[in-house]
């Protein structure tokens, strides 16, 4: 178990460290800053901007397609074959919580299948797949009436 959580530890952080978050955009036509991660209605979470069929650049992290990007050779890097955004229940390692995320990203490396997640309350963050498990359109129903 120890050695699970180790190598989960490795991948999130290779994954952090080897990329680049912004939080906030600056508007070219004036000088606002739009906050990119506010809080997602439950209603409305299918319109959360997503990255499909392709890896994420910088360009969008900063516009809140993506939550992280990968700098580099992307030979052993690609998109995960599933159509965005996807709500999902994601369990804490740990303390094996639930809260219901909003996913906008999904690359396979050689690593592990990295997710990126925007959190129904505000916020954003990257965990492995293994941590999550996407709801089908019945429980997307059952949860949004």
């Amino acid at each position: 178990m120890k050695i699970l959580k180790t190598f989960k530890f490795l991948i999130v952080s290779i994954v952090f460290f080897s990329c680049s978050e912004k939080t906030v955009a600056q508007n070219t036509n004036d000088s606002t800053t739009i906050d990119l991660w506010t809080p997602i209605t439950l209603k409305n979470w299918n319109q959360t901007p997503a990255i499909n069929n392709r890896v994420a650049n910088e360009d969008d992290v900063k516009n809140g397609l993506a939550v992280y990007y990968i700098e580099g050779d992307y030979k052993n890097h690609k998109p995960y074959n599933l159509d965005l955004p996807k709500l999902a229940k994601l369990t804490d390692f740990d303390t094996k919580q639930e809260e219901l995320v909003v996913i906008i990203q999904i690359e396979e490396t050689q690593k592990g299948t990295v997710v990126g997640y925007r959190n129904l309350t505000g916020g954003n963050g990257a965990g492995l797949i293994s941590e999550f498990e996407i709801l089908n359109n019945e429980e997307v129903e059952k949860l949004i009436k």
